[in-house]
């Protein structure tokens, strides 16, 4: 039934906890953050982080900022809030730099697009930084797998709105939405965005969380191996 498959990657087919974990880490380092600041603070500044960077994610879901501006952003409410001096242009430059680094496959991510590669065509959709999903997806074995890779800072356009699907199915040749499938882990941007474009949707959950009873996902596999089993 379906031609072509739209994969998200991050906590889909890559680890993004683990790629944040050691990209934060390492550029403190870089800034050399420890000759000075101890483990304790920088789990307390690590903890401010996740909750910025969360909220300016929803913020981009919602269109009401640009990537462009969450790279910088994030880290000038940080260093505010954490009384730091660091220049949040510099830090995220190199901050990006240290997550591309971090090419984390999931259980299973290698395994189910082999699977996948040359029985349907395959393409990426993330609302990433383009310079750290290029260097990621180009240093994991997945690569070779995917077909085309689309990237919201390229598009112009973020999951979930309906533009993204739009242009990707336009960039991988398929005209017909019914031989579309979106997958991916994120009801807000993976799933209501397909829906929002009219394709069928495979939620991964592999954290097994609640559902949502306003987003109803097609089919739903709380381990990457099940998409076989679908697909």
């Amino acid at each position: 039934m379906y031609k072509t498959i739209l994969l998200d990657i991050d906590n889909t087919l890559l680890d993004y906890p683990k790629a944040e974990k050691y990209a934060i880490k390492a550029t403190f380092e870089d800034f050399d953050f420890f000759s000075n600041g101890s483990e304790s603070e920088f789990e307390e500044i690590k903890k401010e982080y996740k909750v910025i960077n969360d909220l300016l994610w929803e913020k981009l879901e919602k269109g009401e900022i640009t990537s462009t501006e969450l790279k910088v952003e994030r880290f000038r409410m940080l260093f505010e809030k954490a009384n730091l001096s660091y220049s949040p242009e510099e830090f995220s430059k190199q901050y990006l730099k240290r997550l591309g680094e971090g090419a984390f496959l999931l259980d299973g991510a290698e395994e189910v697009c082999k699977y996948l590669y040359g029985k349907y065509k395959l393409g990426i959709v993330t609302n990433g930084m383009k310079e750290v999903q290029y260097s990621r997806i180009g240093k994991s074995p997945i690569g070779k797998y995917i077909d085309k890779i689309i990237i919201s800072e390229e598009v112009g356009i973020s999951k979930p709105n309906a533009g993204i699907f739009e242009y990707a199915l336009k960039e991988l040749g398929t005209e017909d939405k019914k031989e579309a499938i979106m997958v991916g882990d994120s009801l807000s941007a993976d799933i209501q965005g397909g829906i929002n474009f009219g394709i069928d949707t495979c939620w991964v959950n592999l954290k097994n969380d609640a559902p949502n009873d306003k987003i109803k996902p097609k089919y739903v596999v709380t381990k990457l191996e099940e998409i076989c089993n679908i697909l």
